[in-house]
């Protein structure tokens, strides 16, 4: 062939020589294996396997491509190859040194045997060969990066659908939790809680990195957006699981329901549907746990029953003129809050206490139930905390 042929016509007419006549690749996989630890048998990367990038490097040299996105193939179709086969980067990039300083050796080896190289042009053909190696480095280190990225998107959606159907109750996960369990990290023993967070009106994740600080904090957890929701499935292990979770959604501003801790993945349907009904039932920013407060979780359980039963309980009181209305829902939810002190009341209104008692008495006719009577008073508490969820107010004041 002409010596004019690539961009390098006397570092190819070398590397044609020296390749002449010999198996290079053979040797070269070699001098790679000698050279490093992690290839030196084929647990790692085969020997054969070793050749065929040992070829594809030499190539480079005795037949280099018309065009860059040619020259580019051989060495980016190595680096996707090295990715599936999970051989790390650093390791990859070892061997494409290992192997240029072999395949310069021999070119010097050989251009000193010939004695027709000056020193100049070895000087000149060592920054040939060394571009030609941060090239066909380039094109390996893209390829490998882009099959890197195709597998991990690969991981991360068979993640998010077992996921999904782990808290979905969809498919194979929903008749049997364990396989899902397992394969996403998830601790058998230790509890779990479901975490439901209202994503915001663009749909975005509420909580975008929430299961990176989770882990920072040795919890384990997982999360999927479901619909409007973003849900998670959080390790009990760590008692201060709680801590870790607040903390690590301090960064965002997000409204969350919290489910009671389980111990048995097969009750996972409950979790979900018990950390939806604490979110329908919270407030303001921030968590709602569903134990801490049974009647308002009751009340956003069930609104086929809750809200029928708020209509039923508040009766004329619901038919009030405004601001009448508000002002005696205003004052019921304080009693409660203060724990039945008029005073305390008072005082939060900024009203006198016999105001007060003037409105209790109001509410009392209205709804036929007095505070003073135990069941009575948690008649009427259920059916505020009913109407406050319906309004977007703290039924406790």
């Amino acid at each position: 062939m002409s010596d004019d042929i690539g961009p390098w016509p006397l570092l190819t007419r070398l590397t044609r020589a020296v390749a002449s006549g010999t198996d290079l690749s053979a040797r070269m996989a070699q001098a790679i294996r000698a050279d490093l630890a992690f290839y030196r048998t084929d647990a790692t990367v085969p020997l054969a396997e070793m050749e065929v990038s040992a070829r594809a490097h030499i190539a480079a040299l005795t037949h280099p491509a018309p065009t860059p996105e040619e020259r580019d193939t051989a060495p980016r179709e190595l680096g996707e190859r090295r990715a599936r086969d999970g051989v790390e980067l650093t390791d990859v990039m070892d061997a494409l040194r290992s192997g240029t300083k072999f395949l310069w050796d021999q070119i010097v080896a050989h251009a000193r045997r010939l004695g027709t190289v000056s020193d100049a042009e070895l000087v000149e053909l060592a920054s040939q060969i060394w571009f030609m190696h941060d090239a066909f480095m380039q094109a390996v280190t893209a390829g490998y990066r882009r099959e890197s990225a195709r597998a991990l998107l690969s991981r991360q959606q068979e993640r998010l659908g077992l996921l999904y159907g782990l808290l979905t109750a969809r498919g194979s996960e929903a008749a049997s939790p364990w396989n899902a369990v397992d394969r996403l990290g998830l601790p058998r023993t230790g509890g779990f809680a479901v975490v439901a967070v209202a994503a915001p009106a663009t749909g975005r994740m509420p909580l975008p990195r929430i299961e990176q600080a989770l882990a920072e904090s040795g919890v384990v957890s997982a999360w999927v957006m479901a619909g409007t929701v973003q849900l998670g499935v959080v390790s009990t292990v760590d008692p201060s699981w709680t801590e870790a979770l607040e903390n690590g959604a301090r960064p965002w501003t997000a409204t969350a329901g919290v489910s009671p801790l389980q111990h048995d993945y097969a009750r996972i349907g409950l979790a979900v549907r018990l950390a939806r009904t604490a979110l329908a039932a919270a407030t303001a920013d921030g968590f709602a746990y569903f134990t801490d407060a049974p009647i308002p979780m009751s009340a956003a359980g069930s609104p086929e029953i809750s809200e029928p039963l708020m209509a039923s309980v508040f009766g004329e009181l619901l038919h009030t003129a405004e601001p009448e209305r508000s002002n005696l829902i205003d004052t019921l939810a304080a009693w409660f809050s203060a724990d039945g002190s008029f005073a305390t009341v008072a005082t939060q209104l900024w009203v006198h206490q016999n105001t007060i008692r003037n409105r209790m008495r109001r509410i009392a006719t209205l709804t036929g139930r007095d505070v003073s009577q135990p069941r009575q008073a948690a008649e009427l508490y259920l059916a505020l905390a009913t109407y406050r969820q319906r309004v977007g107010k703290d039924p406790d004041g």
